[in-house]
């Protein structure tokens, strides 16, 4: 996003590197809510492309906040995607949205804790202009 300057760019980047210290998540991107990807990264061998990963988001998470408001709820966290070998989670991040993937659906609560924590702290750092 353009909105960043340089150094936030950099600060956010190291802040998104602590996610994989928590997590066995094998992709991790951070998106606009447009669905540009800011920030991407995957382990060796997790074949995905990384603009289809990030563009998928802003479509999920939209049905998303659409469903949310239909029934009456008033913030959504999260949304997450379970496939028989592996799932996605994406979480509302202030501006951004936070997206991993995982064939490992055994960290999957796990995974739930440390992105409500990050993207929290994500919102406050780079709140919604």
């Amino acid at each position: 996003m353009s909105d960043l300057s340089p150094q936030e760019a950099q600060s956010l980047s190291k802040f998104l590197g602590s996610i994989t210290e928590y997590t066995e998540l094998e992709a991790l991107a951070l998106v606009t809510r447009e669905g540009l990807r800011l920030a991407f990264s995957c382990v060796p061998g997790y074949n995905i492309d990384p603009d289809l990963f990030s563009s998928l988001s802003a479509v999920v998470m939209q049905s998303g906040y659409d469903a949310v408001n239909s029934l009456g709820y008033t913030h959504m966290l999260e949304v997450v995607l379970r496939g028989e070998n592996g799932f996605i989670i994406l979480s509302a991040a202030g501006s951004f949205f936070l997206m991993g993937a995982s064939r490992q659906s055994a960290d999957l609560g796990k995974v739930v804790t440390v992105f409500r924590y990050y993207a929290g702290e994500i919102a406050k750092r780079y709140p919604m202009s």
